[in-house]
């Protein structure tokens, strides 16, 4: 029996046919965070690879809509540092919950609205298993955001506070001025 380094037999495994989508998904993952910025790498993970399309999963659907927007010059990009171009990317927050821990750094996401008053960090974003389970949580989070959360001068509701910085009321009683000002609201 003929001996064979490692390095000799994962070459040739990774020589067949079989492996090139796995290595060009890998190739095209790695180009990935180097063509997007910290925060876009936090928000997004590219999951598979399906004929010249490479999909990524985002972390909520206005990250997927916001990337969507910048599609085109993302293709570009990864075109450029790859041999075999892509078509197109599609972004969905559909696969991201599965395996994945959520990296989110304190800073940046609280500046990210005016409005946050908790870290997501801090709460557990992934499903529960029971309703039950499901339903304390979601006590929990009310429980905090009624400490946290201020009141609204005008409706008196708990709201947080950014958005009494930013207009010096609730959105809803914000959204209720501006629009019975231009005739939306009877």
């Amino acid at each position: 029996m003929t001996l064979y380094s490692i390095d000799k037999l994962l070459n040739q495994i990774l020589s067949q046919p079989e492996w090139e989508k796995q290595k060009r998904y890998h190739l095209l993952t790695k180009f990935w965070y180097q063509i997007i910025n910290k925060k876009i790498a936090q928000n997004t993970r590219p999951v598979s690879l399906k004929d010249d399309i490479l999909f990524i999963a985002t972390s909520s659907s206005s990250w997927s809509q916001d990337l969507n927007l910048q599609r085109r010059s993302l293709i570009i990009k990864i075109n450029r540092c790859v041999e075999s171009p892509i078509n197109d990317l599609h972004f969905a927050s559909v696969k991201w919950y599965q395996n994945q821990t959520i990296p989110i750094d304190k800073e940046d996401h609280n500046k990210e609205h005016p409005s946050t008053i908790i870290p997501e960090s801090s709460l557990n974003l992934f499903p529960t298993d029971t309703p039950q389970k499901v339903l304390e949580k979601w006590l929990e989070i009310v429980k905090k955001r009624a400490i946290v959360w201020k009141t609204c001068p005008h409706c008196k509701t708990n709201c947080p506070e950014g958005e009494l910085k930013r207009w010096g009321i609730c959105i809803i009683c914000f959204q209720q001025e501006n629009s019975s000002e231009l005739g939306l609201m009877e």
